[in-house]
Formats: C-alpha cells, sequence, structure tokens
C-alpha cells in the first residue's frame, strides 16, 4: 500500500486522518488524530494537547495486535512526556471533543 508523505508539516486545531499516510517530523498541536486499522507511519512526529480516536480491532490470542496498540500507547506516553512541564491533558475530566 502506498502511503501519502507529509513532512515537516505543521497541522493546528485540525482533524488529521492518520490511516493510510506516513508523518515524519510533523508537528501536531491542539489536533484530533484518527488511526483506523490501516497502515500508517509517524517518525520524528511531535504531539501536544491532542485528542486520539483509535478504532482498532484486537483479535484474541494476536500478539500482533496487542504489540501494535502497545507501540501506539507507547509512543502517546512519550510525547505527553516531553511536554514542557508536563503540561497534559490526560484525564477524561480535561479532554474536549473537537
Amino acid at each position: 500500500m502506498l502511503l501519502t508523505k507529509h513532512e515537516g508539516e505543521t497541522f493546528v486545531n485540525q482533524t488529521v486522518y492518520i490511516s493510510g499516510q506516513a508523518f515524519i517530523n510533523c508537528t501536531f498541536t491542539a489536533c484530533t488524530l484518527v488511526l483506523r486499522e490501516t497502515v500508517y507511519h509517524l517518525d520524528r512526529c511531535t504531539f501536544e494537547r491532542c485528542n486520539w480516536h483509535v478504532d482498532w480491532v484486537l483479535l484474541w490470542g494476536s500478539p500482533d495486535s496487542v504489540r501494535e496498540i502497545k507501540a501506539l500507547i507507547a509512543m502517546i506516553e512519550q510525547a505527553q512526556a516531553e511536554l514542557p512541564n508536563n503540561t497534559n491533558s490526560s484525564t477524561p475530566e480535561n479532554a474536549s471533543n473537537s
């Protein structure tokens, strides 16, 4: 599958469909990121105050399914940890729908 490539782009207050795309060294600020079950690529991107909409089937007994969702969660946790003063709104009370 060919991916649409975005390199060095900045996305602010947008709904961005991650699936089927490659993002390299991009910045996402206050975006809603939509990820469905398909191929995508994220490399050296930064995320600030983004909400994630993840639609993913985790197959019972499939280590690959679990590994992929864990990798996504690890990336989100790393992005939140890198924020200045760790100012993230990870609690549901602070989350907003875009």
